[in-house]
């Protein structure tokens, strides 16, 4: 057997025997062999080969290459002595025997000179002559007769050590045999070494993401086929600076004579472009701006021109993002292809704006996969110099334009400036300073815009200024445009500045989002409302049954005092809920504003005490007022009480003054929601410290409050907000912190003075209706509702006062009473009830029934939430939840009982 053959078997041998060491890891890897393994195994090897040289097997291949070198050393020793023979018998040999022994002693000399100076081994030369290994041919049998030496002499290790590039034995699924040094020192470079000090796996030392990661793909692909593979491939390495780039030619050959073997080499190639191939180098030079593109998008390089039309210096274009503005996946689509079609696309420059550019590829090259050569043309047109001035036409524009020289955030001035633009902002003075008009954190905005324009394009982005503060304050979208200049020149920068007046925009905007913040609130308190005035329906109407049960001085009365009156604050609590949700019932009424302040503000010298000194101060010759009185003295009454708690402990004084605001007033006030209209102000101001800036904007959201927790609701001035809304009118603060607050109540001018006002009418809710002695009366009263526990207390209390009273749970029921009977005097329902509401039933039966009954409903929703429901009923009573035990008798005997009867 040949020494080729032995270190095969053995090969194959050591793999079983590592197969069989990792039967027992479940399932794992079997680790790489660390170099003093591999140094052992070769030493085996080399012991084994020249112990299976000398057994003689495979068809005598080991007899025959013993005996050749004895033959022939033996007849080297023949020679010799044949040669001395003759020398000392010349005398007797003649010319002949002088003339063989000195063939003989050439031969030697040459043989001997060969061997000592190490050109070739004389078993070599033995088994070229045999033709050892099996009748190979004799360059095969040289190579072969090599790498046995190599193996037996332990050199093979030696001889990949010695070389420079990174050299890696590995399986065909990437567990790795053997490393040489080169490689060892490229992993710790890389900083992967594996645990221990192995080296790491061919797809470890790669690893990244993107386009070089599918590279590596197909190499680790063509070695667990044992097929050959080279790629080029890009690795950023090492941990300083953020590592370094660095470029690799990979290449992958199986090993013959050990298919679960392959080879790998790694040969690093120099980064600049002109080293890199020959086409690099033939177009470094070359006038028209061309670049190699590769599949993943890498530039392998980019030719001068090219890096002199982008404003790149060398090794800054990496990648095809490095040129192209936006996706460029469809565009290294495009010129893979090689089709020579145009592509255009807007490429970014470091020196001056982006450009439209063309791209067409003409070429491949490179190793493996390899790269595109990519022409690109820039339309420079674009970069003509502009002549900026300001034209009649532009100075007299509706909006500002100004032209400034510098830089903008920094030395910029304002050398000229339309008409628009010096009003806005009082650039009147030529080569004015900049940061005077508009505020610096204003101008680092825009020079900041103006480099984000430049590098990525696109829309241009406004920046808002706001000028002026208070009432007067207007805010100013501002678009800025560098002027173009020529490419490479070094004069003074000048930029276009633009001024556009969004005030009222921004205002529109602000009201919406404040409308629509308030409205989404309001619909979950009104929603909160009405299943909370449902329950107070039951816990008010029970309570007022037991007071009749147990009269002041029974021991009971006390503690339904206390129930009852808890109750009703939680239904002013839900009052002030459907306040601000601008959804309670109004009753609105032609007043005068003074004669309601007048009457109510003894009222209000009770509620704020007496270290609160109250100064009503009336205007003269006010106009009426439409409005509903209970819900105005309501809205007044929170503000005294806030502002009384907001003077604290010391006490101060309120002031509350009138006067009328004429349509002009109205609109130089500059206040939102006013209309060009004329309004009578009612003013509330104290003398407490004031309202904070910071919280201004929020004293209105409901649940917001900065009193103690326990001592506030935070609806108050919520509940002011919404009823003035629904008013139709508008509150607004006026505040300096430490100088006291002033709220502003506009409410919009009565336009019919001449009308007769007719005196104010007694509220018939049950909390102001003068109540009847007489609750009693006779009738016929069907009850429809479908919240039993109220239904209970309805029937209930009618029965008492001496009314015969049916009832349904809800609109089918009713229905099917009334076609057996429709002798009733009057109908109760609710509004809201499930399937068929109460208006739609009532409807119903007057059309298909006849029905004439009075009719009265009842819900826990406000009256201006179900108004467009009860439309559909004419001359129909309406009362609101909660109502009392006298509420609803009063309201039953008034309907069926008129005064006027």
């Amino acid at each position: 057997m040949s020494g080729a053959d032995n270190i095969k078997s053995l090969r194959e041998e050591l793999l079983d025997q590592t197969a069989g060491e990792a039967e027992g890891e479940a399932g794992a890897n079997p680790r790489p062999h660390t170099r003093e393994e591999i140094i052992a195994m070769m030493d085996a090897a080399a012991q084994k080969a020249g112990k299976d040289d000398h057994k003689g097997k495979h068809d005598g291949g080991g007899f025959l290459n013993a005996a050749a070198f004895w033959v022939l050393w033996a007849g080297v020793f023949t020679a010799i002595a044949a040669i001395i023979y003759v020398v000392i018998s010349a005398r007797d040999s003649g010319g002949a025997g002088i003339v063989l022994a000195g063939g003989l002693a050439l031969l030697i000399a040459v043989f001997l000179t060969g061997a000592a100076m190490k050109m070739f081994s004389p078993v070599l030369v033995a088994g070229v002559m045999l033709r050892r290994a099996t009748g190979k041919k004799p360059a095969e049998a040289v190579e072969l007769a090599g790498a046995e030496i190599l193996g037996a002499l332990g050199l093979a290790e030696r001889v990949l050590d010695a070389d420079q590039d990174a050299r890696l034995v590995a399986r065909r699924d990437g567990v790795v045999t053997y490393a040489n040094r080169a490689y060892f020192q490229l992993a710790k470079a890389a900083g992967v070494m594996g645990p221990a000090s192995l080296p790491p796996r061919i797809d470890r030392l790669f690893a990244q993401q993107g386009a070089e990661a599918t590279k590596v793909f197909r190499l680790c692909r063509a070695a667990k086929s044992a097929e050959a593979a080279e790629e080029i491939i890009y690795q950023t390495m090492g941990l300083a600076g953020g590592g370094e780039r660095r470029r690799f030619e990979v290449s992958v050959r199986p090993i013959r004579g050990a298919e679960d073997h392959v080879a790998w080499r790694l040969r690093e190639l120099p980064v600049e472009e002109k080293e890199q191939d020959s086409l690099a180098a033939a177009y470094a030079d070359f006038p028209r701006p061309v670049f190699a593109l590769e599949k993943s998008g890498q530039i392998a390089w980019a030719n001068a021109a090219a890096r002199d039309k982008l404003g790149a210096q060398r090794g800054q274009l990496q990648a095809i993002d490095d040129i192209v503005l936006g996706e460029t996946g469809d565009l290294v689509s495009g010129l893979w292809r090689i089709d020579r079609e145009p592509i255009t696309a807007q490429v970014r420059r470091r020196n001056a704006d982006p450009a439209e550019a063309t791209f067409s590829a003409f070429r491949r090259g490179g190793i493996g996969e390899g790269f595109a050569c990519v022409e690109m043309a820039i339309d420079e047109s674009v970069d003509e110099v502009e002549d900026v001035a300001l034209s009649g036409d532009m100075s007299e524009s509706p909006f500002g334009v100004a032209i400034i020289e510098g830089e903008i955030n920094r030395d910029g001035r304002i050398v000229e400036a339309n008409k628009a633009f010096a009003e806005a902002f009082g650039a009147q003075k030529k080569n004015s300073p900049l940061v005077k008009s508009v505020a610096q954190a204003t101008l680092e905005e825009l020079a900041e815009e103006i480099r984000r324009k430049t590098r990525a394009g696109g829309s241009p982005k406004p920046i808002e200024a706001t000028v002026g503060t208070g009432a007067a304050a207007r805010t100013y979208a501002l678009f800025a445009r560098p002027v173009r200049r020529k490419r490479g020149s070094y004069g003074v920068r000048r930029t276009l500045l633009y001024s556009v007046d969004v005030t009222d925009r921004k205002m529109m905007e602000e009201e919406y989002a404040q409308d629509q913040k308030l409205r989404g609130i309001g619909e979950l308190a009104s929603k909160v409302a009405h299943d909370f005035n449902n329950y107070l329906q039951v816990v008010i109407g029970h309570c007022d049954r037991l007071m009749l049960k147990h009269p002041a001085g029974d021991p009971a009365y006390a503690d339904l005092v206390q129930i009852r009156e808890n109750a009703q604050r939680a239904a002013n609590t839900t009052k002030q809920l459907l306040a601000f949700s601008r959804k309670q019932t109004l009753k609105k009424e032609v007043l005068s504003i003074t004669e309601i302040l007048r009457d109510f503000s003894r009222f209000l010298t009770r509620s704020i005490g007496e270290k609160v000194k109250l100064e009503l101060v009336n205007g003269r010759a006010l106009p009426y007022v439409k409005v509903d009185r209970y819900q105005l003295e309501t809205a007044v009454m929170n503000l005294a009480v806030n502002a009384r708690d907001a003077m604290g402990a010391a006490g101060g004084t309120l002031t509350i003054r009138t006067q009328n605001i004429s349509a002009e007033e109205a609109k130089a006030r500059n206040i939102a929601g006013l209309l060009d209209q004329d309004y009578v102000l009612i003013e509330v101001a104290d003398t407490g410290p004031g309202v904070a800036q910071e919280i201004a904007d929020k004293i209105f959201d409901p649940f917001f409050t900065t009193k103690e927790t326990g001592k506030g609701t935070g609806l108050g001035l919520s509940t002011v907000y919404g009823i003035i809304r629904q008013l139709d009118g508008v509150i607004a603060l006026k505040s300096a912190e430490g100088k006291g607050a002033t709220f502003e109540i506009y409410l919009p001018a009565y336009e019919a003075p001449d009308q007769k006002v007719d005196a104010p009418k007694e509220d018939a809710s049950p909390s102001r209706a003068a109540e009847p002695k007489d609750l009693t009366g006779a009738g016929r009263v069907l009850i429809v509702e479908d919240e039993d526990p109220v239904r209970n207390f309805v029937v209930a209390t009618l029965t008492d006062c001496g009314y015969e009273v049916s009832e349904a749970a809800d609109a089918e029921e009713a229905l099917e009473l009334l076609e057996e009977d429709m002798d009733y005097d009057l109908v109760i329902s609710d509004v809201m009830m499930p399937d068929m509401d109460g208006p739609s039933m009532v409807k119903q039966a007057r059309e298909t029934l006849g029905l004439q009954s009075k009719i009265i409903f009842m819900s826990a929703y406000a009256e201006a939430a179900v108004r467009e429901q009860l439309d559909l009923i004419e001359e129909a009573g309406y009362i609101q939840k909660p109502f009392t035990l006298q509420g609803i008798a009063a309201t039953v005997k008034d309907t069926l009982y008129p005064a006027t009867d």
